[in-house]
């Protein structure tokens, strides 16, 4: 690797901070081994066909295939050159392949199936997370893939609004609806004074059952403060409430939200 300039990361706003080489890192603040201990991540991904879901820098995206991923591919909204990770592509002479689009588009014809998918820090900015997590299905080889995912959640602060918004801070009220699965939707600009889009704040419970509802088997693996982490392991099929007793069991709808290559297709049962 040539000479890295002292300026060479200006003019980028980098998220997370990542050896480029030794003693060189990305000024993000966001460290990819902390993430990546979290989650669980393996050392050893030789051999694996990884998707890294809202890659924006890349840098777990290069991490993985330092790690030795046979294939990794980079899905981001964001245009490379402005987020760096064109930079950084050119500077490791890297084999990862960007592919701009959306997690609500994830299609196995277009990206084929994975073995690993990164899915950090992209749950709480949908609007529909629950079809994000259909598509992350759509994508899963077989019976051995596997999410990791990485996400803001309600865990210890609910945030209530009013007069008794103090009690959402309190250890009793998390304890007491820690078991209950809750979505807590924000406004603009709610969670995060300079960001308007965060949507929804999860508790650990939510993530799971709604892993569970597109056919993981989804376990919580590590809390700090209001970032969890988990790991979900693609199941033989989402559950027939999802492919023949919902409004998307219909043929258009599973369609939409990339399952039509999966599990029954009778006539949906759906109540009228």
């Amino acid at each position: 690797m040539t000479t890295i300039p002292a300026d060479y990361f200006d003019g980028v706003r980098w998220h997370q901070r990542w050896e480029v080489a030794p003693g060189v890192f990305t000024p993000g603040c966001n460290p990819v081994p902390r993430v990546c201990g979290n989650v669980g991540l393996p050392a050893d991904l030789t051999g694996k066909r990884v998707l890294d879901v809202g890659a924006w820098n890349g840098c777990f995206s290069f991490e993985c295939e330092r790690r030795g991923a046979a294939e990794v591919v980079a899905v981001s909204l964001e245009d490379p050159e402005e987020t760096g990770f064109e930079r950084l592509h050119r500077l490791l002479n890297s084999r990862v392949r960007y592919v701009r689009g959306s997690a609500y588009a994830l299609s196995p014809d277009e990206l084929g199936t994975f073995d690993v998918i990164l899915f950090f820090g992209v749950l709480y900015h949908l609007r529909y997370p629950l079809l994000a997590i259909d598509r992350l299905r759509g994508v899963c080889r077989g019976e051995v893939g596997e999410v990791f995912i990485e996400t803001h959640v309600c865990e210890r602060d609910y945030r209530l609004r009013g007069p008794l918004a103090w009690l959402g801070r309190t250890r009793l009220f998390s304890r007491l609806l820690g078991a209950t699965p809750l979505w807590r939707q924000y406004r603009a600009y709610e969670l995060h004074p300079q960001d308007a889009s965060n949507w929804f704040g999860p508790n650990s419970a939510a993530v799971r059952e709604a892993f569970a509802s597109a056919g993981f088997d989804c376990e919580f693996v590590h809390l700090l403060e209001d970032r969890a982490s988990f790991r979900a392991k693609v199941q033989p099929e989402p559950p027939e409430r999802v492919l023949s007793q919902t409004y998307e069991a219909y043929p258009d709808n599973r369609r939409l939200v990339g399952l039509e290559h999966l599990g029954a297709t009778a006539e949906p049962r759906c109540h009228r």
